[in-house]
């Protein structure tokens, strides 16, 4: 039996899924011919798509050495999981029951959620805060998030119910974006932004989030184990896939439960709680 070609619809869906896991860019030909291999859809039916795409400004075009290349758009809100939508600054708010939307301006920071390692964290901060509820109310709680970049996490950690969030990074530019964000989210009494000395902090913490790279996260453990509070959420990501054995091995220990795992473009994050 001859398997039909998808709904325009599912055809646009799976070019934005495509992109989004692909370990590489690709240009247009190279995603039309490389779907019409694999789903035997017409090649301009493809390339119909991709144009439509880029007019509905899902898709936009990055260019680099005299090749232009699609990625997806944040050009408009987009849901990057878990119901987490980040939208540009001047985006309509309109969410629906059980959304978070995130306000964040195109800036210098990372972060903005066009990184894999940043919609991990979001998700798995949405899975262990919203859905399994593990820390409860957290009116009165405080999140600390670590090279915070544009403040996105933060932001998110607010919007899932938060009470107060920390966000250090050493960046001064970052700093200042991050400080913009929390502001552009109407949060900016309750975001507050650092410099990234980890020994100046004072108090626990009920959720520490990390978007670092595997050697800054097995070097930071024993101060992320130290300023987070009895029962805290622990949310790394920023390494790859094939490290994650070694960073889990690094934060081992009786105190330490490893509740998930997520895995997008052979980007890890996990969820853990410190028990004690």
């Amino acid at each position: 039996m001859t398997k039909q070609p998808p709904s325009e619809s599912g055809l646009k869906d799976l070019i934005v899924s495509h992109i989004r896991q692909a370990l590489r860019r690709y240009t247009p030909i190279d995603l039309a011919r490389t779907l019409s291999a694999q789903y035997n859809i017409p090649v301009k039916l493809v390339r119909r798509s991709i144009k439509a795409l880029l007019e509905e400004n899902r898709l936009v075009y990055t260019h680099l050495l005299g090749h232009s290349f699609l990625e997806i758009s944040y050009r408009r809100p987009v849901d990057v999981g878990g119901g987490v939508i980040l939208a540009p600054a001047d985006a309509a708010c309109q969410p629906a029951p059980g959304q978070v939307w995130i306000r964040i301006a195109p800036g210098a920071a990372f972060g903005m959620g066009d990184h894999a390692t940043t919609r991990l964290a979001l998700q798995l901060m949405s899975w262990s805060i919203g859905e399994q509820n593990f820390l409860g109310d957290v009116t009165n709680a405080r999140a600390l998030d670590i090279g915070t970049g544009s403040g996105v996490l933060a932001i998110g950690a607010c919007r899932m119910g938060f009470g107060k969030a920390v966000g250090t990074d050493l960046d001064a530019c970052a700093r200042v974006e991050a400080a913009e964000n929390a502001r552009l989210n109407e949060l900016g009494n309750r975001v507050q932004i650092l410099v990234a000395d980890l020994n100046l902090l004072s108090g626990s913490f009920s959720l520490i989030l990390a978007n670092l790279r595997y050697p800054t996260l097995t070097a930071l453990r024993d101060q992320i184990l130290e300023l987070a509070a009895p029962q805290a959420l622990l949310i790394l990501s920023g390494f790859r896939e094939h490290e994650l054995p070694g960073l889990l091995a690094a934060y081992a220990s009786d105190r330490v439960v490893h509740l998930r795992t997520q895995v997008e473009n052979a980007w890890a994050g996990i969820a853990m709680l410190k028990s004690a």
